[in-house]
């Protein structure tokens, strides 16, 4: 178990399973929702949301066929607290928090989860395991900056225009033994905040991240393993676990010394 720190800039966290689709998901929800709540989850809703179907083939009769858009329900279950929650489709489960303590501590808890649904429904197969990470880097010493936190392989040419910075991005994707792994780096003025993709349905992030109000920036590192292969809690496990060692390693080559010595 590595040693956690106790400024640690990760503000938000989410592992999403996707596995093959339950088309009848509602009536094993009764079943599912109580073991959610042993788990500790007790806050449950369910939600309908508009999804755009794109058609297949593209033409009929000659003419090129409409989307349509089709109701789907989700359910979530989240902590007393507001601080995580699980996240469920008819094909995936993901579970996201905004109080991260350990990736064993994380990891445990989204297989916890897993097993509640294999045990309801006995899933077949899993198609792709996904973990993502939101780092926030915020100097707050005085004389402190970007530099002192981030290579420069990632600052570009934020430090060395003149003017009033409005952003500057850093995308590097690398295939890995693990999987595809994409890491970002976004600096830009304001409060940290999420993603477009991920702010509708996040927990509250942690006052202390939103609080300062400046030039930061935000590290994004996303990783992904893509193969359909029969439902094994313990080969998700260890799928989980060789994402976080690339996530891992990407993090450490983006900050600096300092900044490790700042969190530690």
């Amino acid at each position: 178990m590595r040693k956690k720190l106790n400024e640690a800039p990760v503000y938000y966290t989410v592992a999403q399973v996707q596995f093959n689709p339950i088309l009848d998901l509602d009536g094993y929800l009764p079943s599912i929702q109580a073991k959610m709540r042993e788990a500790q989850f007790p806050d449950f809703k369910q939600e309908v949301f508009q999804r755009l179907v794109l058609p297949y083939g593209g033409m009929e009769s000659g003419q090129t066929a409409a989307p349509t858009i089709t109701p789907q329900s989700r359910y979530l279950f989240g902590d007393m607290e507001g601080h995580a929650l699980f996240l469920l489709e008819t094909n995936t489960l993901s579970f996201q928090t905004t109080a991260y303590d350990t990736f064993e501590t994380f990891s445990t808890t989204l297989l916890r989860g897993l097993g509640v649904l294999h045990d309801a429904l006995r899933l077949d197969f899993v198609e792709r395991i996904g973990l993502r990470y939101l780092n926030a880097v915020q100097p707050i010493k005085d004389g402190e900056t970007l530099k002192d936190f981030l290579v420069p392989e990632v600052l570009g040419l934020s430090q060395r225009l003149k003017g009033d910075l409005h952003q500057s991005v850093s995308e590097t994707i690398v295939l890995t033994a693990a999987g595809q792994l994409v890491t970002r780096v976004l600096i830009r003025r304001g409060h940290i905040g999420l993603p477009v993709e991920l702010a509708g349905l996040a927990p509250t992030i942690d006052p202390r991240f939103t609080q300062h109000d400046g030039l930061h920036a935000i590290v994004d590192t996303d990783a992904s393993f893509s193969h359909r292969e029969v439902f094994d809690l313990g080969k998700v496990e260890s799928r989980l676990s060789a994402l976080h060692e690339e996530i891992s390693k990407s993090f450490k080559a983006t900050v600096t010394p300092h900044a490790e010595a700042a969190w530690a």
